[in-house]
């Protein structure tokens, strides 16, 4: 039955997932003109007479105020608290597109209210993997999260940052989110990630036969586990007689044995020793910078569409010419299936016929895709190979050159490699 309900009688729903309602004044207008065409749906406040809240239509109850309305059409429900909050979280995303916070807010207040996940898909329509995900996102520092709400985050976005394990460094990456270092900062949280289970994986093996100690002292070098690689720590033929300690470093972790050597001897190899880890190390670091970069840069290329290249074929043409005409290199099939994003995954040897067929599906996205391929290779690098020092790569200023005429933003971290004013390349200079 609807009743004309006084106006100052009804309230917004404390528990209302939407927080914002948004610009009233369109709506505000229509009902100055139209009166409210469709009624609101109400229940009663505990322990106050004649008062209310709104479970259906809190826009239109504040537009009828905002228009100077006295009364709302409404009708009085029995529901209880748990169908209201389903209600109204169904109703404002059908309706008005919850933003996704407000949507993990709400899903974890029918949580609270003893619904299983299940049974919130089954109510709101949502998959149970998205009302999981949606919860997740409550984990996150809450502040961070909507301000990158505010810079145009999206959903993959954070279904990408669950990778990350550790929360801490996932509410780092949330700064990230909706800027240029977002990819790179997220890939290097994954990469220090599995460095991290790596150094635990190491030491957690020479535990077994040695004792951890802060600095070598009088021992002699035995051998050293890098951060860089999954290698298996081999217990040596005389660990039941001879006692090993080891360091954990920032580089490396060195494995010592009780001295044999001369002191002066031992001090003079471990200077030396130490001197050519710390260069191999920040070189594997140099290079583990520039392969993610590398995977950054090949990412964007193949996320382009065909209308992309076609708008950007004056550049893909330039660029075509550039390798012919300045550089050199050769493409295998795998190579090119790869960078044209073409299944070939039931395919032994891949070849020229099993990729022919799609060129001219999207030719100009292909040609762009191919043209790129030539262009870079994970071995395009600022800097030496041989000593970790800087060194300027006009063929990968070319490379990002034709990124950025395509829309490619560089990371802080690219650019420091590209000018040579990274951190790694000072470590040289001192």
């Amino acid at each position: 039955m609807i009743k004309l309900i006084d106006v100052n009688k009804v309230h917004h729903h404390p528990d209302n997932p939407r927080k914002d309602l948004g610009d009233l004044t369109e709506l505000a207008e229509s009902i100055k003109q139209s009166g409210v065409l469709q009624n609101l749906t109400l229940v009663p406040i505990e322990g106050k007479e004649e008062e209310f809240y709104a479970v259906i239509g809190n826009r239109r109850l504040a537009a009828a105020k905002l228009a100077g309305l006295t009364e709302v059409p409404s009708t009085i429900s029995d529901m209880d608290h748990k169908t209201q909050v389903a209600t109204m979280l169904l109703e404002n995303m059908q309706r008005v597109d919850l933003t996704v916070y407000e949507q993990a807010q709400g899903f974890q207040m029918m949580l609270n209210l003893g619904e299983s996940v299940s049974n919130i898909s089954e109510k709101t329509g949502f998959s149970e993997t998205t009302v999981r995900r949606r919860m997740k996102l409550l984990e996150l520092n809450q502040k961070k999260l909507k301000e990158s709400i505010e810079r145009g985050a999206t959903l993959m976005d954070y279904v990408e940052l669950e990778k990350i394990e550790d929360i801490k460094i996932r509410n780092k990456v949330l700064e990230k989110i909706g800027t240029a270092d977002f990819k790179y900062t997220f890939q290097k949280a994954i990469d220090d990630e599995k460095k991290e289970k790596i150094i635990a994986k190491i030491i957690k093996q020479l535990d077994t036969f040695a004792t951890r100690v802060e600095e070598r002292g009088n021992l002699s070098y035995f051998r050293s586990y890098d951060t860089y690689s999954e290698g298996t720590v081999e217990i040596p033929n005389d660990a039941d007689i001879v006692k090993y300690f080891y360091v954990a470093g920032q580089y490396y972790i060195t494995l010592y044995k009780e001295n044999t050597q001369l002191k002066e001897d031992a001090d003079s190899k471990e200077k030396e020793r130490i001197k050519r880890e710390k260069r191999e190390a920040r070189k594997a670091e140099l290079n583990e910078i520039s392969e993610r970069v590398y995977k950054l840069r090949a990412d964007f290329i193949k996320g382009l569409s065909n209308t992309k290249a076609k708008k950007n074929i004056e550049t893909v043409i330039e660029a075509t010419l550039y390798v012919n005409a300045e550089t050199y290199g050769s493409i295998s099939s795998e190579e090119l299936a790869d960078i044209m994003d073409i299944d070939v995954s039931d395919k032994d040897d891949v070849e020229w016929n099993d990729i022919v067929s799609h060129i001219w599906k999207q030719p100009e996205l292909y040609l762009l895709q191919a043209t790129y391929n030539m262009l870079d290779s994970i071995n395009k690098k600022y800097f030496d190979y041989w000593n970790g020092a800087y060194s300027s790569n006009e063929e990968l200023n070319y490379i990002y050159d034709f990124l950025e005429k395509l829309g490619y933003k560089m990371s802080e971290e690219e650019q420091a490699m590209k000018d040579g004013t990274h951190e790694l390349f000072k470590a040289e200079e001192e």
